[in-house]
């Protein structure tokens, strides 16, 4: 059976909306840090997304915890 990245997983999820604002920023010629242009308010989302993505960290440090002492 695949095991699931929950590590990997968590840490992507965690800084996605960053990496979003990042990227739209270069298409759009604005700053990422500039609600007004439209790619700073991705930033928000961070208040849902750090909690979650270091959530499903743990999860995954557990998991790799229990499978190392088994």
């Amino acid at each position: 059976m695949k095991r699931f990245p929950f590590i990997r997983t968590g840490l992507i999820f965690a800084i996605s909306p960053i990496l979003l604002a990042f990227i739209t920023s270069l298409f759009q010629g604005g700053s990422m840090w500039d609600e007004g242009s439209g790619t700073g308010g991705y930033i928000w989302f961070m208040f849902l997304t750090l909690p979650v993505g270091f959530l499903i960290v743990a999860i995954g440090l557990v998991m790799m915890v229990i499978r190392r002492t088994r």
